[in-house]
């Protein structure tokens, strides 16, 4: 989301502060194309100390910090006992969670079956990670969790998504070419002027033109 908006990009890289200034003899043609593909955003970076680069040390550290779930497990437990869909199911224990689920495993990863109060939720914390597109969020909800007919009320949530639209870049349509009546007609008159100014000289032009000899 940050096309169209001023922003400024910091590195602990001192180097590329200098990229969008140096020569392009310089750079490889993949270099090349980086650049012109992050001009597009921005030209303004900055160099920042490491040390105090604390957004990228702390993307580099993800692995180490432990999100709350937001979603609750007990609740989700209970709310399968009470769904008609899960009275043929037997319990199984999902990895990481304390409480047994009804899973499907035929795909050899274990995704729990959510209740209808859970689908919706379950689907705007993937989907709102990045707003991939639908065939993307289908596959992104489908690697995790399952319900009949996901497929379909995935894809229809996600094309009413307003952040996806709004960040939509619909092709622009190119009109039919107009036909070129207008310069032709120019130099007609402009033929019929001159003459009037020269008349002899534009005949005798105007009879060698013709003559085939």
């Amino acid at each position: 989301m940050l096309e169209g908006r001023n922003f400024t990009i910091y590195t602990d890289h001192k180097p590329l502060v200098y990229a969008f200034t140096q020569k392009h003899e310089k750079c490889s043609p993949r270099q090349i194309r980086h650049l012109d593909w992050i001009g597009q955003f921005s030209t303004d970076i900055r160099h920042i100390l490491g040390s105090l680069n604390v957004v990228a040390d702390s993307l580099s550290r993800i692995s180490e910090i432990e999100m709350p779930s937001p979603i609750d497990y007990k609740e989700f437990s209970q709310a399968q006992l009470s769904d008609e869909m899960f009275q043929l199911l037997k319990f199984l224990k999902v990895p990481g969670v304390d409480t047994k689920l009804f899973c499907d495993v035929s795909t050899g990863r274990c995704r729990p079956l959510l209740p209808k109060e859970f689908r919706r939720r379950s689907f705007e914390t993937l989907h709102n990670l990045f707003h991939p597109g639908v065939k993307a969020t289908v596959k992104l909800v489908g690697d995790f969790f399952l319900w009949p007919s996901y497929k379909e009320q995935v894809a229809e949530w996600t094309r009413c998504c307003v952040p996806c639209q709004r960040g939509k870049c619909n092709a622009i349509r190119i009109g039919l070419l107009s036909l070129w009546f207008l310069p032709i007609v120019d130099l007609i008159l402009l033929f019929l002027e001159l003459r009037s100014i020269l008349p002899f000289k534009w005949d005798l032009a105007s009879r060698r033109l013709v003559s085939t000899d």
